[in-house]
């Protein structure tokens, strides 16, 4: 059957695929229920390819640079003293029944274990953020931040959600603050805080744009971009939500358990409504790389480090190919992980030598809304 590019690009093909028993409480289908999965498209941008996008000019990077590579971190922790979190998360209403409280210890002492002995160090592992600034800017760089708004400023948690509030001590440059002075001077330095929203807030424009208002308190200024905790997101009303929770930029459009072109394209687009029929103003960053979806041995694609860095560069040369922007994301976590960390300074110095134009998914949206 022929594929159906305006049904692709609308979100109509991920609509039919999605399971009958899909719920709020569970993840969102991963890349097995992809339309372009099923015939063998997912590692090319078939959707550029079709409009000829780069032989248009589509879009014109800054500097005439051939393509764009958007740089993205979520802050899903703050430390790996998991400890402290278990007897803060442990009165938390869903971990009062059993089966989440089961959940959340296991995955915790499951981490526990693999940073020892590291986790009985006195300098926490995670405290070295300034490392993500300093080999960004060796290539001019600056990414984008996803922070969590805080334990407290959440309704309703879910045993996925993170358990750090943005009064938590952290460390920087060797200065001991709390994850919101750390947040306004990662700001100050001119990288994007975004925010990293709840599991449930997928589905809630309430909770969505009061967690919204809790990092605006914190930064002082407007937060324009959004991806959703664990990708937990449904085509059908969670762009709506984020619109009316007055973003202007997502980039949860990605895989946690693949690398490739959900929808085919590698190029902003605006959102559009299946239910309603009717396009929405929020644009869309597709995510194209999780380091995760890489390298995590327990899931996902189980690559080693030279398996991921040949994914990376074939998907970075069909970026190429149509002139888009390769999203990647990378955990701040990875920091204290040889092979994620050394997979991710790998890949900038080899996406350098190809010249493209390093930005933020605020400075991506900016770029496209300018030409559009």
């Amino acid at each position: 059957m022929e594929l159906d590019y305006e049904k692709l690009q609308r979100g109509i093909y991920e609509v039919e695929s999605l399971p009958k028993d899909f719920s709020p409480h569970h993840p969102v289908p991963d890349f097995g229920y992809n339309h372009l999965n099923t015939r063998g498209l997912l590692y090319r941008p078939v959707l550029d390819e079709h409009y000829g996008r780069h032989e248009s000019g589509h879009i014109r990077w800054p500097g005439d640079r051939p393509f764009a590579v958007c740089l993205t971190h979520d802050v899903d922790a703050v430390s790996e003293q998991y400890l402290r979190y278990l007897r803060k998360a442990r009165g938390a209403r869903f971990l009062r029944r059993r089966a989440g409280w089961k959940r959340f210890k296991w995955s915790a002492l499951h981490h526990m274990r693999h940073v020892s002995p590291r986790f009985h160090t006195r300098r926490d592992p995670l405290h070295r953020y300034e490392k993500w600034l300093a080999v960004e800017e060796q290539h001019n760089a600056r990414s984008t931040f996803f922070f969590w708004p805080g334990w407290s400023s959440v309704s309703k948690h879910h045993p996925s959600d993170c358990t750090y509030d943005l009064s938590d001590p952290v460390v920087l440059d060797g200065q001991k603050c709390t994850v919101a002075e750390m947040i306004r001077e990662i700001d100050r330095r001119g990288w994007e805080i975004g925010l990293h929203p709840s599991w449930y807030s997928f589905d809630d424009a309430d909770e969505m744009k009061s967690q919204k208002d809790s990092l605006e308190e914190v930064l002082g200024h407007e937060v324009v971009s959004v991806r959703q905790h664990f990708l937990h997101h449904d085509i059908r009303v969670t762009p709506r939500v984020q619109e009316l929770a007055g973003f202007r930029y997502d980039s949860t459009l990605g895989f946690n358990d693949n690398v490739g072109f959900r929808f085919g394209t590698c190029h902003p687009w605006k959102v559009y409504d299946p239910e309603r029929q009717t396009p929405l103003s929020i644009v869309e960053i597709p995510l194209i790389v999780q380091d995760t979806a890489m390298l995590r041995q327990e899931k996902g694609l189980r690559l080693d480090a030279d398996t991921a860095l040949a994914y990376v560069l074939q998907l970075a040369g069909e970026v190429e190919r149509v002139g888009g922007v390769l999203t990647l994301l990378w955990h701040p976590n990875a920091v204290s992980d040889p092979i994620a960390w050394s997979l991710y300074t790998t890949v900038l110095e080899k996406l350098h030598k190809r010249n493209p134009w390093f930005a933020s998914v605020r400075e991506i949206g900016d770029c496209w809304r300018h030409q559009s």
